[in-house]
């Protein structure tokens, strides 16, 4: 009679301990599930006059956004504005005189923002052109990343190349390959870039990734996106995208997969988003403005 007592405790423990698992199993399973559900947008500030707004980046310092503006194509009409996250604008004119900046990347002191055949370095707090950097191939210098040891990179979405700006102020030529599929977006992630193409199909182009140190590129979303713009960090495993041709914008996961996020007007451009505050800003060229979402 004792020993069927214990076995039968001993039952009822393994029971119990089976159970658990599978509680804890279906937790974990859940926890993931809502850490990938889609985000819903909201829109919380419209801010205008910002003629053909093209890119954004924060800067968490100086507590301030830098929006670049293409302005009406005329030389000189060009320039950066900087930006609140409550939706006013602080100074339209932090940087003027430019032709049709582009993409924008900030480090330590400096400003970089993308003219046409030029890298603009600029002061960070006043906004002073401190160089230009060019070289005989640019053409359409697009957007502009930066490596975890200061080195500037910039897409040429023309010519399908890649330009570094190194640590010693040399600005030269890094990657020409066809595969780049006429880069626009660039984003890096310890030794990978990630690509966003607007493609030399007329459906438009895909993301790819490279590997920094053999400069192999690799597709990551197998199929046509479309115009694509914009590419930043959404959380550990998924990245925002932008399609200028459609408007929409996307997470996309590690292995390609895309959520429609939301979709807004013809021409988003070189997006920001705030993982912290959880805040997405959208530059809208033909609209003349710049949209902070929250996503939550």
């Amino acid at each position: 009679m004792k020993n069927t007592i214990i076995l039968a405790c001993c039952l009822l423990l393994c029971l119990a301990c089976k159970q658990k698992g599978h509680s804890e199993q279906a937790l974990a399973a859940s926890d993931t599930l809502e850490t990938q559900q889609t985000p819903t947008a909201t829109l919380l500030h419209e801010i205008l006059d910002l003629p053909a707004c093209e890119s954004a980046v924060y800067d968490a310092i100086n507590n301030r956004v830098y929006a670049s503006m293409i302005g009406a194509r005329k030389a000189g009409d060009g320039g950066v504005a900087t930006v609140s996250l409550d939706g006013a604008i602080l100074d339209k004119n932090f940087i003027d005189d430019l032709n049709d900046p582009k993409g924008i990347a900030i480090t330590q002191d400096r400003l970089f923002v993308s003219d046409v055949t030029e890298l603009i370095e600029a002061d960070r707090k006043t906004g002073k052109i401190l160089k230009k950097h060019t070289a005989p191939g640019c053409q359409f210098l697009n957007d502009v990343a930066i490596d975890p040891e200061g080195n500037v990179y910039v897409s040429d979405t023309r010519t399908s190349e890649i330009y570094l700006l190194d640590t010693n102020g040399d600005f030269k030529l890094w990657l020409a390959d066809k595969n780049l599929d006429n880069p626009n977006g660039l984003l890096i992630q310890d030794n990978t870039m990630y690509i966003a193409s607007w493609g030399r199909d007329s459906a438009g182009g895909r993301v790819s990734k490279i590997d920094m140190s053999t400069k192999v590129i690799t597709v990551v979303t197998p199929d046509i996106v479309g115009n694509l713009d914009g590419i930043r960090p959404y959380d550990e495993n998924r990245f925002i995208i932008s399609d200028w041709q459609s408007g929409s914008i996307y997470l996309m996961h590690k292995d390609g997969t895309l959520d429609k996020v939301v979709q807004v007007g013809q021409s988003v451009g070189d997006i920001a988003y705030l993982q912290d505050k959880k805040l997405l800003l959208l530059p809208m060229n033909k609209q003349a403005r710049l949209l902070i979402y929250e996503l939550q």
